[in-house]
């Protein structure tokens, strides 16, 4: 989903590094490819390919939405990579109406213990959706957040505001953008001031006539 609501972004928005896009779905495939061949890999590499998913995201987040789902990428893809499995609460699934087993049984998945790593970054909501109750992670409920605002944004027909820059593209301090809108207000003046002259020179043209 994440996957192709970026891929989507990509071709629409013109977001920035799109070979990270390139290189994050090819490494993902890559894992899901190798895990067959050696189960080990597929947490390391999706868990890579989703670091770097939330690079992307990061890189472009002046798009509305973007910087959540680049907090939440990066937030699954350290307890994945730090833990090797995406650690969840079996109290959560509980209470969130899922089966624990079935939770555990499904994907890389294991069980928060003592010597888990960052358990608060696991699957810890539950999420008690009666057709498929759940138990998913913080990152997952902000990647959720910034697909909301990103696809509201889309749907409103908001657009980013225009970012006033440099000759480098840096973006202009206060005191220079008072500087160049003042600036601008002179050229918006001296275009009026053009106007009139000009309306007046054909006005006497015109009574001579």
């Amino acid at each position: 989903m994440t996957l192709a609501l970026l891929a989507l972004v990509a071709a629409t928005l013109r977001p920035r590094r799109n070979r990270l896009l390139v290189t994050a779905v090819g490494l993902h495939a890559l894992g899901v490819l190798a895990g067959w061949l050696w189960e080990p890999l597929l947490p390391v590499l999706v868990g890579i390919s989703w670091a770097l998913l939330a690079f992307y995201a990061w890189v472009n987040r002046a798009i509305h939405g973007v910087a959540l789902i680049a907090a939440g990428l990066a937030a699954n893809a350290m307890v994945l990579l730090l833990n090797g499995t995406m650690p969840v609460s079996e109290g959560a699934a509980a209470r969130s109406g899922a089966d624990p087993a079935v939770v555990l049984a499904t994907g890389e998945h294991e069980p928060i213990t003592s010597d888990t790593r960052l358990p608060w970054l696991g699957k810890v909501v539950p999420v008690a959706f009666p057709p498929r109750p759940e138990v998913v992670s913080p990152g997952d409920v902000s990647v959720a957040a910034g697909i909301a605002v990103l696809l509201g944004m889309g749907l409103t027909g908001r657009r980013e505001p225009v970012r006033r820059v440099n000759a480098a593209g840096e973006p202009l301090a206060a005191d220079d953008l008072d500087d160049l809108e003042a600036s601008e207000d002179l050229v918006v003046a001296a275009d009026g001031d053009h106007g009139t002259m000009a309306a007046e020179a054909e006005r006497q043209r015109s009574a001579v006539v």
